[in-house]
């Protein structure tokens, strides 16, 4: 896991996730609609979205197998949970196969990261994170979430 604010730089990161970032940092997404925009097919797309936060109590963690997670906050702010990668818990809901995503029931411990507009957040495959949790009331947010295939960095490695 990564967090950070857009305009820092010099970041050693691989040069995927650092092209995700430029494509955020030279994006306009003040007129884009919810939706998909694809960067490089299948590889790396883009995720605009509009949610409300909900409580840190209700949702269950999230984590991925096939993808990196970069959660971009634009607009509202946001908490997202974290915990590194737990092999023995038990999956909730398990959609990996379809949509990459899979659930397991709520955890103690969780670390909680505070975004403000401009900050981000990376989620490596099977790290658990729990995104669009409110800070203090529910709140409108918009948020791109940028969708990595874990091979685009392993073959930067």
């Amino acid at each position: 896991m990564y967090l950070g604010h857009l305009h820092q730089s010099n970041l050693p990161l691989p040069p995927a996730i650092e092209a995700a970032l430029n494509y955020l940092r030279n994006t306009d997404f003040s007129q884009m609609a919810v939706g998909r925009y694809p960067i490089d097919g299948e590889q790396m797309f883009a995720l605009v979205q509009s949610p409300m936060t909900q409580a840190w109590e209700i949702g269950k963690p999230e984590f991925h197998s096939r993808y990196i997670d970069i959660q971009y906050l634009l607009e509202g702010e946001e908490l997202i949970g974290y915990a590194i990668s737990d092999n023995t818990l038990s999956k909730t809901h398990d959609q990996l196969t379809e949509r990459d995503i899979a659930f397991v029931a709520p955890i103690e411990h969780e670390s909680k990261l505070r975004l403000t507009p401009g900050m981000f957040a990376i989620f490596y495959p099977g790290e658990l994170h729990k995104p669009c949790r409110a800070v203090k009331e529910p709140l409108l947010i918009k948020k791109v979430v940028i969708k990595i295939s874990k091979d685009l960095v392993a073959s930067t490695a």
